[in-house]
């Protein structure tokens, strides 16, 4: 991947002793989804056009979002586009990929295109914490 603005953008990476396609299946899964992101409820359709939806309402703030599939490539990469629904006109740019690892498979995660360093990091602590719960699912 290119290179990215540490400002507005993170990658993190986690590596889980399972095959790729048990790591891809997590992600596709509206169960484990809704484990991983603590929503109310999801619906998954990830497929090139598909959309997944969530509801997501914490302390009075309604976080629920859409996502919309942009490329698909089963056990290899997930590519969408996220819509937050408390600021429709704007969108983060989100890049999954399922590596093979000799311990299993290093999942890496790429989020782009945030306002500022505070909403970065509080996206990425709250994928830092998925990553724990989906390590526990998957093991």
């Amino acid at each position: 991947m290119n290179e990215i603005d540490s400002k507005t953008a993170y990658e993190i990476s986690k590596t889980f002793p399972v095959s790729r396609d048990k790591v891809y299946a997590a992600l596709t899964d509206s169960t484990v989804l809704k484990k991983i992101w603590g929503v109310q409820s999801i619906h998954v359709d990830a497929r090139v056009g598909g959309e997944t939806k969530a509801v997501f309402i914490e302390g009075g703030n309604d976080w629920s979002f859409t996502i919309t599939y942009n490329e698909v490539i089963p056990n290899e990469k997930l590519k969408w586009i996220t819509h937050f629904k408390s600021f429709p006109n704007k969108e983060t740019r989100v890049t999954l990929l399922f590596k093979k690892a000799d311990e299993g498979t290093e999942f890496v995660i790429r989020m782009e295109n945030f306002e500022n360093e505070e909403e970065r990091n509080a996206n990425k602590g709250a994928w830092e914490h998925g990553l724990t719960v989906l390590d526990s699912i998957l093991k």
